[in-house]
C-alpha cells in the first residue's frame, strides 16, 4: 500500500515553525539525570506537529478548538490529508447482515462502534476514527518515557487553551507494565510538572494534590475493561465520559477477538479526545496508516540499539508435537547447540569483566519458549518436558561425547557460512579466534558456564514462595542455575518430577522479580509469562513449537524483547556507536569480545516460520527503508606526506547569571499581567505553594523589575503559572563555549552517509547499490556503455562527446538521483538529487538550496585553485550529525543547535581555518539569532578568536551562502553569492 502514514504527514511541516506554545517543553529532558534519544525526540517532535495539523491548522477559528460541535468536522478535515483510496477501505468497520459473521470480530466491532458513532448504512467511515495516532516502536525503546513527556505536553497544551480540555487515561494490559509506568512517573516528578496517577475505578472521588502545575492522569489494566461490571472488570460505558479521554494505550498490538472489541472501547472512550497507541509489533493496515513514528526493530538494531539477531540454520525437529519416535540423540544435538551458544557468550563476558574490572554488558541468559507444559507423562505434545530432560540428560553426563564434538563441528560450520539477519551488512558470527574458542571449549566449561559446576550431577529442585516457579540446581552446586514459570507447577511436581529432591528456598521475592542479578542461566516456560519483561540478559531464544502467522506478534515480541543490550550502565548502543568516552577506552583493548554478547542466537523447530517473521520487518513495504550502504570515508588530504586533521569544536556549558545574558522573551501584556501578579505574591507563598528557593525568587523579581527581559511582540503566555515555570527552566540554562578544539569523531560527529536508506523494490535497490559500487570503483555500468555507443553510432553526439561520456567514470544517474565522486569530500560517492527532493531515500544531498550551493562550488573549482596547501569539506545532515553551533533562540527561550549545511576544513602552512557554509540563511530573525550565536562563541569584538590545536592556529568563519538576500548592515558581512568568500583567509 503506497498511501501516505501519518509520519509521511506530520513531516509536511517542520517543527521548528510551529508556534512556541505547541512545541513540546524541554523535549531532550526527561529527569534530572536522564535525557532522551534523537529518536524520542523526532517522535515527539512529529506528535508535536500532527497536533498542531489536527487542532488548529484544521479549525479556522481558535473558539473552534474548544468546540465540541467542530469535532467531526475537524476529524473530515485532517483525514482529507490521507490517501482515501488507499486507506478507506482498510479502516472502515463493514458488517455484513448473514449468520455467518454474526459472530465475527467485525460484526462485534461494529456493533460497539455503531452504538456512540452514526454509521451510514452498514459503514462506519473511517473518518470518524482519524483522532489516533500509533507508536511503532521496538521493545526495550523507551516508549514508557514518550507516554510521560507525551502526558507534560497535553497538559500543557490544555492550560494554554490549544486543545479541549479532557481527562487522560493510561491502559496498559498488565500490572508490571503499570508498576513500570508508575515508576516512571516518580522519575519524572522529580522535576517541573508533577503528574498523579489515580486509578479509573476513582474518577469523580475527591484526591489531594498539588495548588498548581499538576496533572491527574487515570489508569487500569486494559484487559480488564469490558461490557460487563465484575469485581475485576469495569463496563467501559460508566467510564466514556461522552468519549472525552486522552487515552495513552500501552503494548496496543492486538489479534485475538476480545483484543479487537476492546480496541473498539477504547476508540469509543476517545471519540472527542485522541487515541494514542504504543507497541512493537503493529500489523493492521489501519495502524500502519496512522503511525506517527516508525523505529521498529530493524531500525532500532540498525542504529546500534540492540543485538545483532542470528537464527541457526538446523531446527528443533526432534520436538516435533505427534512425534511417534523421538530421536534422543538429535534432541541432544540441538540443545547442545543452543548450550555452547550460551556458554561461549558467557566466556567471553567473563573475559571482558576479568580484563577490565568493570561490570561490563549482562549475564547471559537462554529463553526458551514452549507452546505446550501438558503435565501427563504419556502425552507426547509436553515440549517444555522433552526440553527439561535433555537438559538433564547434558547435566548427568548422560550423552557420548562424540556427540559432543559433532554439534562444536557443526556450530562452527553453520557460524562461518551464515550472516545475520539483522546486523552489519556481512558481517558474521565468529571471527578466527573465537571459531578457536569453540573448538578448544570442553564439555567441564559448558556445565561451569550453563550449570555452574563443571562436574556431572543430579539435579534438585529449589522450591519458591510463588507457585508458577520451580527452579533446578545441581546437587554439588550452591546456586540455581535454571528456572521454570508456567501457570501452577504443583502437577509438575506431583505427575513429572516425583523422585526428585527437593529444598525450599527462604528467600521473600520470586526468583524471576530478581532475575536480573541471579545465578539463573535458563529460564523455561510457555508464551503468557513473557509478556511485559524487559531484560538485557537474553543472548539465546529458543522456539518450540511455535511459529507461523498465529505466533507472529508473539515471535517478534519476544525476539525485540532479547535484542536489549548495555555495555555499560546508563549506555544502551551497541560497542561501535559508543561515544568515546574513557569507558570505552577502557573496553577498546578487548574489544574483540564484544561480538557474541552483542548478539542474539534464535532456535526454533519451525525455522522456515521464525525466518519469515523476521525478514517481513525488513521486507514490508509500508514505509520500510533500507539501508542503501556503499559509501566510505575519503582519502584525507596530505601535506609533506602528513594526512591534515579534521577539526572540530568540543562545547562546554558553565554557570553565569543566564537571565541577563540570554534574555526571556514575552509581549508587553504578558510583562504587565506578570508584574502585577508577581508584586501582589509574597516570598512566602512562592516558597511554600511553589517549591522555590530565595534565589529564584530574586531572579523571577529582577525579570518583574525588566532585567532579562526580551518585549516580543505576539510573544504572549496565557497561564502565568506556566510562565513561571518557564522563567525557572530558564535560570538553569548554562551558558555555552568552545572547551577545545577536537578531531572529528568518525563514529559520531560526521555519520549520515551511513544512514542513506531508500525505499524501493528489491530490484531497484540492487540497481542503486550496483550503480553506487560503479562510482566507487571508477567503471561505467554495461548498460551505459551500450547506451553511449549506440547515440555515438546514430549521430546524436559528436566524437568528443563520445569520448568525454566513456571515460566519465565518476557519475550515475538513478532514477532523480546524481551518483558521484567528489575529490575533496568527506565521504564518496555522493548522492545528490537532481532537480528537486526525492521523497524515497533519506540523508542524501535533496534540498535545492545544497544542490545550488554544489553545482556553484564543482563550476568555481572548474577554473579556480584554492590558495591553501590542502582542503576537504563535508555535508552536514541536522537530523542525525552533530557539528553544530550552539545558539539561544529568544523566540523560543531555549538554548538550540545550528547545523550548517556544509563544513571545510583548509590548512596552509601553520593556519587552520573551519568553515561553515549554510546555503538555507535568509534574511528572517532566525539567520540573525544563529549569527549572534557564533559571534558570542567565535568572535571578540567582531575579531575571530584565536584557538589551538597541536601547534595549529586555529580560527573559525561562518558564511550564509544566498544570491538574493538583502540583509542589515550588521550581518551583511555573513552573507555570500561568491564561492571565493569560502576559501578567502580570515
Amino acid at each position: 500500500m503506497k498511501s501516505p502514514t501519518l509520519e509521511v504527514i506530520a513531516q509536511s511541516i517542520n517543527y521548528g515553525d510551529l508556534p512556541e506554545i505547541w512545541r513540546v517543553p524541554d523535549i531532550e529532558q526527561f529527569s534530572s539525570d536522564k535525557t532522551l534519544y534523537d529518536y524520542q525526540v523526532d517522535a515527539l517532535k512529529k506528535v508535536a506537529c500532527s497536533l498542531y495539523l489536527y487542532y488548529s491548522v484544521s479549525s479556522n477559528r481558535k473558539q473552534e478548538i474548544l468546540s465540541d460541535e467542530s469535532d467531526i468536522e475537524r476529524k473530515f478535515t485532517f483525514a482529507s490529508r490521507y490517501d482515501v483510496s488507499g486507506i478507506s477501505c482498510l479502516t472502515v468497520k463493514q458488517y455484513e447482515n448473514n449468520a455467518d459473521r454474526r459472530n465475527s470480530k467485525q460484526h462485534d466491532v461494529f456493533r460497539i462502534l455503531s452504538e456512540f458513532i452514526q454509521p451510514q448504512g452498514e459503514e462506519i467511515f473511517y473518518q470518524h476514527l482519524i483522532n489516533r495516532m500509533c507508536f511503532w516502536m521496538a521493545t526495550g525503546s523507551g516508549k514508557t518515557l514518550i507516554m510521560v513527556k507525551l502526558i507534560e505536553f497535553l497538559h500543557r497544551l490544555q492550560q494554554n487553551g490549544c486543545i479541549p480540555k479532557r481527562n487522560i487515561l493510561i491502559l496498559a494490559p498488565s500490572d508490571h507494565l503499570l508498576k513500570q509506568v508508575h515508576q516512571t512517573v516518580d522519575e519524572f516528578n522529580q522535576q517541573g510538572l508533577s503528574i498523579q496517577l489515580i486509578s479509573l475505578r476513582d474518577i469523580g472521588k475527591p484526591h489531594q494534590g498539588r495548588i498548581w502545575d499538576s496533572a491527574t492522569v487515570y489508569y487500569h489494566r486494559s484487559d480488564n475493561i469490558s461490557e460487563l461490571q465484575r469485581e475485576a472488570l469495569i463496563d467501559f460505558r460508566r467510564y466514556e465520559n461522552d468519549g472525552k479521554w486522552y487515552v495513552l494505550f500501552d503494548e496496543a498490538h492486538k489479534g485475538s477477538k476480545e483484543d479487537s472489541k476492546r480496541q473498539a472501547y477504547y476508540s469509543v472512550m476517545a471519540r472527542s479526545g485522541f487515541l494514542f497507541n504504543f507497541s512493537a509489533t503493529f500489523t493492521d493496515p489501519e495502524d500502519i496508516a496512522t503511525t506517527v513514528k516508525k523505529y521498529n526493530l530493524e531500525e532500532f538494531i540498525l542504529n546500534g540499539h540492540g543485538k545483532h539477531i542470528y537464527l541457526n540454520e538446523d531446527q528443533f525437529t526432534s520436538f516435533k508435537s505427534g512425534s511417534i519416535e523421538i530421536n534422543h540423540a538429535q534432541r541432544q544435538v540441538i540443545v547442545l547447540k543452543s548450550l555452547i551458544a550460551l556458554a561461549l557468550v558467557t566466556k567471553e563476558v567473563d573475559a571482558l569483566r576479568s580484563n577490565t574490572g568493570l561490570p561490563l554488558y549482562h549475564l547471559p541468559l537462554m529463553l526458551t519458549l514452549v507452546s505446550s507444559v501438558n503435565t501427563d507423562i504419556e502425552n507426547e505434545n509436553n515440549d517444555l518436558w522433552a526440553f527439561f530432560q535433555t537438559l538433564r540428560e547434558v547435566a548427568s553426563g548422560e550423552i557420548d561425547a562424540s556427540i559432543f564434538q559433532v554439534v562444536k563441528q557443526e556450530l562452527l560450520y553453520e557460524w562461518q557460512s551464515s550472516n545475520l539477519l539483522f546486523g552489519s551488512t556481512g558481517h558474521t558470527v565468529v571471527g578466527d579466534q573465537k571459531q578457536t574458542e569453540l573448538a578448544q571449549l570442553t564439555i567441564s566449561e559448558l556445565r561451569e558456564h550453563v550449570f555452574l559446576s563443571r562436574s556431572k550431577s543430579a539435579l534438585q529442585i529449589i522450591r519458591g514462595r510463588d507457585s508458577k516457579e520451580l527452579a533446578f540446581q545441581m546437587k554439588n552446586a550452591s546456586t540455581p542455575f535454571a528456572l521454570i514459570r508456567i501457570g501452577d507447577t504443583s502437577k509438575w511436581r506431583s505427575r513429572l518430577l516425583v523422585g526428585y529432591e527437593e529444598t525450599e528456598t527462604l528467600r521473600d521475592t520470586s526468583f524471576f522479580d530478581s532475575l536480573e542479578q541471579s545465578s539463573i542461566t535458563i529460564l523455561m516456560g510457555s508464551r503468557s509469562f513473557f509478556e511485559s519483561w524487559d531484560s538485557n540478559r537474553p543472548n539465546v531464544i529458543n522456539f518450540i513449537n511455535i511459529g507461523g502467522i498465529d505466533a507472529k506478534k508473539f515471535v517478534v515480541q519476544s525476539v525485540g524483547r532479547g535484542v536489549r543490550i548495555e555495555p555499560f550502565p546508563g549506555q544502551r548502543r551497541r560497542f561501535v556507536f559508543l561515544p568515546d568516552t574513557t569507558e570505552r577506552q577502557v573496553i577498546q583493548p578487548y574489544s574483540n569480545h564484544v561480538s557474541l554478547p552483542e548478539t542474539l542466537f534464535v532456535f526454533s523447530t519451525n525455522k522456515t516460520a521464525v525466518q519469515s517473521v523476521l525478514e517481513g520487518l525488513q521486507a514490508e513495504k509500508m514505509g520500510i527503508f533500507e539501508s542503501v550502504g556503499g559509501f566510505e570515508l575519503n582519502a584525507k588530504p596530505t601535506v609533506n606526506g602528513q594526512e591534515i586533521p579534521l577539526l572540530v569544536p568540543d562545547y562546554k556549558e558553565f554557570s553565569k547569571e543566564v537571565n541577563l545574558q540570554a534574555k526571556f522573551s514575552m509581549d508587553d501584556d504578558t510583562f504587565q499581567r506578570f508584574q502585577q501578579w508577581l508584586d501582589s505574591t509574597s516570598d512566602s507563598v512562592l516558597i511554600v505553594r511553589d517549591n522555590l528557593t530565595i534565589g529564584d525568587i530574586n531572579k523571577l523579581r529582577r525579570i518583574g523589575k525588566g532585567e532579562g527581559v526580551n518585549i516580543i511582540e505576539g510573544k504572549s503566555y496565557t497561564s502565568l503559572l506556566f510562565l513561571q515555570s518557564r522563567l525557572h527552566a530558564h535560570f538553569k540554562l548554562s551558558l555555552k563555549d568552545v572547551e577545545s578544539i577536537r578531531e572529528l569523531d568518525s563514529t559520531e560527529d560526521i555519520i549520515h552517509f551511513r544512514q542513506i536508506r531508500a525505499q524501493l523494490e528489491p530490484e531497484e535497490m540492487n540497481r542503486l547499490r550496483q550503480k553506487i559500487q560503479i562510482v566507487h570503483r571508477g567503471e561505467l555500468s554495461v548498460e551505459d556503455q551500450r547506451r553511449i555507443a549506440g547515440e555515438f553510432a546514430t549521430g546524436l553526439i559528436s566524437n568528443e562527446e563520445f569520448s568525454n561520456l566513456i571515460n566519465a567514470k565518476s557519475v550515475e544517474i538513478f532514477k532523480s538521483l546524481t551518483i558521484k565522486n567528489i575529490a575533496s569530500h568527506y565521504y564518496v560517492p555522493v548522492i545528490m538529487a537532481t532537480k528537486h527532493k526525492s521523497a524515497f531515500i533519506k540523508h542524501v544531498i535533496n534540498e535545492e538550496s545544497e544542490i545550488q550551493f554544489i553545482q556553484a562550488l564543482e563550476q568555481w573549482l572548474e577554473v579556480n585553485t584554492p590558495n591553501w596547501d590542502a582542503w576537504m569539506f563535508s555535508k552536514i545532515d541536522e537530523s542525525v550529525d552533530s557539528v553544530h553551533v550552539p545558539y539561544f533562540d529568544s523566540s523560543l527561550n531555549e538554548y538550540r543547535r545550528f547545523l550548517p549545511d556544509f563544513v571545510f576544513w583548509m590548512l596552509a602552512g601553520k593556519k587552520y581555518q573551519i568553515v561553515f557554509v549554510d546555503p538555507k540563511g535568509t534574511e528572517h530573525a532566525s539567520a540573525y539569532r544563529k549569527i549572534d550565536g557564533f559571534r558570542q562563541i567565535f568572535e571578540y569584538s567582531t575579531k575571530p578568536k584565536i584557538f589551538d590545536f597541536q601547534d595549529l592556529v586555529v580560527v573559525v568563519k561562518l558564511l550564509m551562502f544566498n544570491r538574493t538576500d538583502t540583509v542589515p548592515s550588521a550581518y551583511s558581512m555573513y552573507w555570500t553569492s561568491d564561492v571565493a568568500e569560502i576559501f578567502k583567509s580570515i
